[in-house]
């Protein structure tokens, strides 16, 4: 039986806190998408992502009024992201250099990180504060300057993307993207090889979780093969993609939304503790095991709160 240091309750900690923040940002950009309220300013803004929501006909049955946020579509989701990445995929073959991958790095987390500095800021602002972010990030490359853009820009990237779809196509996304993660790590192996490759072109989609808080101030350089053993990373569509379920959620109420969050820990334990009692260090297709708590834990809310 394995013991509790073979568990590294160092490295899942670090995990939870990083999704928690992740999930707080969402919720507050969501929370400001629908309601159009921001802290530089006592008057409503109106969201550039959503659709001002409609006034509600009188509802004698006690349901909630109807209301349907949706922009896009299921398919127009699923399509756009395998386009994404086969482009990416395309990219690591033809293009030898850095600077694209890091472009598309740069410009994927500027557009997240609007929605967060947005609740602050004006819009014009807003961008600024995000580039000068995505530039220090460059600039002083460290593990803590990686994981602070990839917490801000995931949470502007989820709350836009589930403020703009419905819950239950959320839903569906979730299982069927679950369904390609397996196939991706486990069969095809392309997902590992986009990873790694994205990596080496220094754009690091993820997470990087060291043995303890006190090396996210070390140099990002020092992430090597030779000792990847002493680092955990959780891609961004392990924290982005729950997170789109749980914001799309929000239209019900905010209980949906923290039951789904829960629901995504709880997810992010159970794959915790397969990938560090391996025999054989592999990477792991995430997604399904936090995809299927958190799916539970919008279950369990339907049949409480309705």
């Amino acid at each position: 039986m394995k013991n509790k240091k073979d568990l590294k309750f160092n490295f899942l900690i670090q995990i939870i806190v990083a999704f928690l923040l992740t999930s707080m940002l969402s919720i507050l950009v969501v929370n400001s998408m629908m309601t159009g309220k921001v802290a530089y300013t006592s008057e409503s803004i109106k969201s550039i992502y959503v659709p001002p929501q409609p006034e509600p006909e009188p509802d004698f049955s006690g349901l909630r009024p109807f209301y349907e946020p949706a922009e896009i579509n299921m398919f127009q989701f699923l399509l756009s992201f395998f386009i994404a990445t086969l482009l990416m995929l395309l990219f690591l073959r033809k293009f030898k250099g850095k600077f694209l991958f890091e472009f598309f790095f740069a410009a994927a987390i500027i557009f997240g990180a609007q929605g967060p500095f947005g609740l602050f800021f004006s819009q014009i602002y807003a961008f600024l504060v995000s580039v000068a972010l995505v530039v220090f990030r460059f600039a002083y490359s460290r593990i803590w300057t990686q994981n602070i853009i990839i917490i801000i820009g995931i949470s502007g990237i989820a709350a836009s993307l589930g403020a703009s779809i419905n819950p239950i196509f959320a839903l569906f996304i979730l299982i069927l993207l679950s369904v390609y993660d397996i196939i991706a790590v486990y069969k095809t192996c392309h997902m590992v090889k986009l990873f790694k490759g994205m990596a080496e072109k220094g754009a690091v989609l993820a997470l990087v979780i060291p043995k303890s808080f006190s090396l996210w101030k070390n140099k990002f350089s020092v992430i090597k093969a030779e000792n990847r053993n002493e680092f955990i990373f959780l891609g961004t569509g392990d924290i982005a993609l729950p997170l789109f379920f749980a914001t799309s959620a929000f239209v019900d109420g905010i209980k949906f939304s923290i039951a789904i969050i829960l629901g995504a820990i709880m997810g992010l334990v159970a794959d915790h503790i397969v990938f560090v009692t391996q025999k054989e260090k592999r990477a792991i297709p995430a997604l399904p095991m936090i995809a299927f708590f958190s799916i539970a834990g919008y279950v369990v809310a339907l049949l409480i709160y309705r």
